[in-house]
């Protein structure tokens, strides 16, 4: 690879200023010796002397402590870090593929030993739609096409995800559809009014197969975003669990109303929205409800975050070990065993979520977080 463009991905790595792409490409990089050579000599060239911490982000120290093979304090300055040390980091930094800036927020942990045994894939693309009827189409296994036709209206799969396409003949009678991601699982849906919804894991939605009346109400578990086609005429409803409604006339909302979770929350991106018809949230505004139907709202710079699984990325700021492991047991569809008492740790970060459960394993046991695979189980202990 031409010499320029390392030094671009290696400035860009060092500023955090790689993209989705910029990342996969500095990985594969980093898998392959002769470019991970090459890159260790650009790091050194462009940080202009062998201190680590001019060069790398501190969150990263765990990783070249090991690489260097220092029993040293965490709070100690590392001096004089040669190539070979360099290069033993980087190196790895491709650990857990791209598994990168993963940080915990609650001080220094000691690295530790780790158990690679097994692989889990990660989740995939893929649904089960229901149709009016209580047929069921196993979306993942369908080419694209016609996959059913029902109360005038033609359900199509086209490259990832479903679309209604009505016929000329309006629909008669209300038709519901639910279509349904296991675990392990996120799926595209068009509605018929042409409103986009992205189901993450683990979750469902209904919906008519034709918008007939003065309103569009549909209802989810789980977690899903929703990208609203704006109609004055027909106020968009969305009723989660038994915990409450949003309503809105066009606009950009992730909710997260799995059952396992703690609160139910609604974050908006664009537009405006109404939650249990009393709280009006502003774009980067977050609803919180807990099970007393209690109603908070707080604003945030990292909205976006909300949306992070969407976009392929589980995106970490002060998580603690349960919640990490709920999105863990829903995107790689497994069970989590936690036995004892886990210590009272949080973490920040981001996590790619198309790397092996092996990979994430590797990182969390060099932060100090036993866990491993057992007899198809994520067993996680003190």
């Amino acid at each position: 690879m031409e010499n320029t463009r390392l030094h671009h991905l290696a400035q860009d790595f060092l500023d955090n200023k790689l993209d989705a792409a910029g990342q996969q490409e500095f990985y594969a990089l980093l898998g392959d010796p002769r470019q991970r050579e090459a890159l260790a000599e650009i790091f050194m060239e462009l940080t202009g002397q062998p201190d680590m911490d001019l060069a790398f982000d501190p969150s990263l120290r765990p990783l070249l402590d090991k690489a260097t093979a220092v029993d040293r304090p965490r709070t100690a300055p590392v001096r004089r870090m040669h190539y070979w040390g360099w290069a033993a980091a980087i190196g790895l930094l491709v650990l857990a593929g791209s598994v990168y800036r993963l940080t915990e927020q609650r001080g220094g942990i000691a690295p530790t030993a780790h158990t690679k045994a097994g692989n889990v894939t990660p989740g995939k693309q893929g649904a089960v739609l229901t149709l009016a009827d209580g047929s069921t189409v196993l979306l993942d296994s369908m080419n694209n096409g016609v996959v059913a036709s029902q109360s005038g209206t033609n359900v199509v799969l086209d490259n990832g995800q479903v679309v209604y396409d009505p016929e000329e003949t309006a629909a008669a009678a209300a038709a519901y559809n639910t279509i349904s991601t296991p675990r392990g699982r996120q799926f595209r849906v068009v509605l018929p009014d042409g409103t986009k919804v992205w189901l993450n894991a683990a979750s469902s939605l209904r919906y008519p197969v034709a918008f007939t009346g003065n309103t569009r109400e549909v209802r989810i578990t789980g977690e899903a975003y929703f990208e609203v086609a704006a109609d004055a005429t027909k106020p968009f409803s969305v009723h989660f669990s038994e915990k409450g409604v949003v309503e809105v006339l066009g606009t950009a909302f992730n909710i997260n109303a799995y059952a396992d979770e703690p609160l139910v929350t609604t974050t908006l991106l664009r537009g405006s929205i109404r939650v249990n018809k009393q709280q009006v949230l502003q774009p980067g505004e977050q609803a919180s409800i807990n099970d007393n139907d209690g109603l908070t709202v707080e604003s945030s710079e990292d909205a976006e975050d909300a949306i992070a699984w969407k976009n392929g990325l589980f995106i970490m700021r002060g998580t603690d070990l349960p919640a990490l492991f709920r999105q863990i047991s829903r995107w790689y569809d497994i069970e989590v065993d936690m036995r004892g008492t886990l210590p009272d740790r949080t973490f920040g970060g981001t996590i790619g979520r198309n790397v092996s459960l092996t990979d994430i394993i590797e990182a969390l046991n060099i932060y100090g977080v036993n866990c491993r695979l057992e007899n198809g189980k994520l067993i996680v202990q003190p």
